[in-house]
């Protein structure tokens, strides 16, 4: 018989993505007073998709932060309200400076926290639904039917494949 336990905790990533680059420079400065310091930030990715150029304008630039330590899994309920604050905190005429993605990395998966009810999104609370976006494979992520084209594309995969390794080499 299982028995109740622990979760393991996570690895917390946060994606902005932006066009104007001071607002991701705004983003870490903030991220680092609420959640700690940065253990690694990634290179911007130009983001493929038109799916926020009607909002945001173009072209749209995505980047990775990494939060050093370990999080419990609860922390993305908070990550995605603070993430949100923000977004509201950098619109203007209703268009955001960022949109931001509060993610959790883990031995098996990547899990990113969304408002967006669909059907393989988990209820969390407060209007937050998990999403399994990825899983690792030995650290090689791989996509699911449902994961973001971009992220299925694997442009990002040797970054994440770092911060997979940032997770199993830090102890709690």
């Amino acid at each position: 018989m299982s028995e109740p336990g622990r979760f393991e905790p996570g690895t917390l990533i946060f994606s902005g993505i932006y066009r104007v680059p001071v607002w991701f420079e705004e983003m870490l400065l903030e991220i680092r007073r609420k959640f700690g310091p940065i253990a690694m930030v990634s290179d911007s990715y130009e983001f493929p998709v038109s799916y926020y150029e009607k909002e945001m304008g173009k072209p749209l630039m995505r980047r990775f932060a990494v939060v050093k330590g370990k999080f419990e899994f609860e922390t993305l309920i908070e990550a995605k309200l603070w993430g949100y604050g923000f977004e509201v905190y950098s619109s203007f005429n209703g268009s955001r400076g960022i949109n931001i993605d509060p993610g959790i990395v883990f031995v098996s998966s990547l899990v990113i926290a969304t408002f967006k009810p669909f059907s393989h999104r988990i209820p969390l609370s407060k209007g937050v639904y998990a999403h399994l976006e990825l899983l690792f494979s030995k650290g090689i992520p791989r996509p699911l039917p449902w994961t973001y084209p971009d992220f299925a594309s694997g442009k990002y995969n040797d970054f994440l494949k770092e911060i997979w390794k940032i997770h199993r080499s830090e102890k709690v």
